[in-house]
């Protein structure tokens, strides 16, 4: 009988466990909410489809990230706020010493069309320095009804650091696919990228 309650208690808690919001799972690294909240202080008022990631001095060869997003049910999500950041050219988040600041040095936002797209104009990021990761790119979305969210890394195809399991579940996801090709346009590289909304906040 102790055994029959004990099994009922812990079914019960699984399903607790199952049906609890994404939300309530979701902890932002501390490290990482900090630079998060220190962004928003270059976070623009008024924002438009296309945004700038890396100033056009900025040394690295020239890349344009072009991007749509969707809601839950697939159609294209008007008024999207889209920030986007990743390391320099030689494979740093916040600068050779990677601890002279606190927040990205290379970061932007951008606001979605009625259409759903987006685009940023900035340059290819290289690798982590450390040879930890391949070039990707990190992407954050907000929006009043579902609150912000983070998107898929984004990485490089043609990047040999590119795990085969990450092309495989790139591949699985289909257009939501995080591994992109890279095309080349009179010497600009360019990604196109897409993402679905989640119905629920990730912090």
């Amino acid at each position: 009988m102790k055994s029959d309650r004990l099994t009922f208690i812990g079914a019960a808690i699984v399903l607790t466990l199952a049906c609890a919001p994404l939300a309530s799972w979701a902890q932002a690294d501390p490290s990482w909410l900090k630079s998060w909240n220190e962004a928003q202080q270059s976070r623009p008022q008024a924002m438009t489809p296309n945004g700038r990631i890396a100033k056009e001095s900025e040394p690295g060869r020239p890349m344009v990230i072009l991007g749509q997003v969707f809601g839950a049910k697939g159609k294209p999500a008007e008024g999207v706020v889209v920030h986007a950041y990743h390391r320099d050219n030689k494979g740093f988040d916040f600068g050779l010493n990677d601890d002279a600041l606190t927040t990205w040095r290379l970061q932007g936002w951008a606001r979605t069309g009625a259409d759903g797209r987006f685009q940023f104009q900035t340059i290819r990021p290289a690798a982590d320095h450390m040879g930890r990761e391949g070039a990707h790119i990190h992407f954050t979305l907000e929006t009043s009804d579902f609150g912000r969210q983070w998107a898929p890394k984004v990485f490089l195809a043609d990047d040999p650091l590119v795990t085969t399991d990450q092309r495989r579940r790139s591949t699985e996801a289909g257009k939501f696919g995080w591994v992109r090709e890279v095309e080349t346009q009179d010497g600009v590289q360019q990604i196109r990228v897409k993402f679905q909304l989640k119905n629920s906040a990730d912090f």
